[in-house]
């Protein structure tokens, strides 16, 4: 490695490692506040709860860390005319670029490591805590098993007191189970009768409406057993509506090949994925923008005798871009989740724009080397 290209390399890391601890700092402040604004008198959970959050916070400054790095690192060579005499030595602007590129693309992969398996274990670190401290009917870290279990076998099993049900996948909009299978045994664990239903529609408390319905009975005698067919059935289970959302929400503890998966399973059912996509999405549109926006303030080199970006100026820069940036991050995210905007335009729709402008900047400066 030539020492020219040391010299990008430490530059750049410095003010990405030193944008990066302020800006998690900044976010870290802010969920305590928040914490302790909910009447939260546990600092010790509080403090649990912000060491989970962080790979989170990540996924939000590390591409705002690439354009600090970038853009900031670039001016102080030029403060000290050491951008010029990178020129005049030879090194062009395309292996400046390709340097930042490079360092950028290895941030990228990392954010993208973080966002697909770090972040998914702390989101099941923090959905377990949740069910111990709540009174539902989950047990602990059960839900991460069950959604397990759907990507293998293609549904989500659950014990509960006299009965196992299985079903393939919860419309939290209407409220409906499809493919719910509920197997009954008695004080002796013998398995007595199974339900299965095409759907079951709740209708209200614990009773639920189940359509297509094949009822087994006499399974725990010798004798042949006793099967029914009937359009609908009513039916009451001791699981609310509370605990199929619950068992849900934990399919953001998935990795990312299952969470693909668990797409897959939804969309044979009919079932809108929109949310879950977008989530599939952002964990590689997240990594591409890093390189993007470390790409971006290396327009600056195409002026490298200018000194009229002074420090305040850039702060000011980067202050509204990264409250600007983050605004923009969530809101598409959230169109793209509500199937307002594909997912596709949801996640790489900004990092897109970005490229774009690039692509027309350095097409416009070809003739600069």
């Amino acid at each position: 490695m030539s020492n020219i290209r040391k010299l990008i390399f430490k530059e750049w890391l410095r003010f990405f490692l030193g944008s990066t601890f302020v800006l998690i700092m900044i976010l870290c402040l802010g969920h305590i506040l928040n914490a302790l604004l909910k009447d939260s008198s546990d600092f010790k959970m509080i403090l649990t709860s912000l060491y989970l959050e962080i790979p989170s916070f990540s996924i939000k400054v590390f591409p705002v860390s690439c354009l600090i790095a970038s853009l900031f690192s670039i001016n102080k060579l030029k403060t000290r005319n050491e951008l010029t005499a990178i020129f005049a030595s030879g090194y062009s602007r395309r292996k400046f670029v390709t340097d930042i590129g490079i360092i950028g693309t290895i941030v990228g992969l990392l954010l993208f490591y973080i966002n697909a398996y770090v972040v998914p274990y702390t989101k099941h670190r923090q959905e377990a805590k949740n069910i111990r401290s709540s009174s539902s009917s989950l047990n602990p870290g059960g839900a991460k098993k069950e959604i397990s279990n759907a990507i293998s076998s293609g549904k989500i099993w659950f014990k509960s007191q006299d009965y196992f049900f299985s079903y393939s996948s919860f419309d939290r909009k209407r409220n409906v189970i499809n493919n719910l299978t509920l197997y009954f045994y008695d004080k002796n664990f013998k398995f007595t009768e199974q339900l299965s239903a095409v759907l079951a529609e709740h209708k209200e408390e614990n009773h639920w409406l189940l359509h297509n319905v094949l009822h087994v009975t006499n399974l725990e005698n010798r004798t042949f057993p006793s099967v029914q067919f009937s359009q609908t059935k009513d039916v009451k289970i001791r699981e609310t509506i509370s605990d199929f959302q619950q068992i849900n929400s934990n399919i953001a503890t998935l990795d990312i090949w299952k969470l693909y998966d668990y797409i897959g399973v939804l969309r044979n059912n009919g079932i809108n994925s929109s949310e879950y996509y977008v989530t599939f999405l952002d964990k590689f549109s997240s990594g591409f923008t890093c390189l993007v926006l470390a790409i971006l303030a290396s327009v600056a080199l195409f002026n490298p005798n200018r000194r009229n970006s002074s420090f305040g100026t850039n702060v000011a820069f980067v202050m509204s871009f990264t409250f600007i940036y983050w605004f923009i991050y969530s809101y598409f995210l959230t169109l793209g989740q509500t199937s307002k905007v594909p997912a596709v335009v949801a996640t790489f729709g900004v990092p897109s724009i970005f490229v774009l402008y690039l692509a027309g900047y350095f097409i416009y400066h070809r003739k600069l080397r």
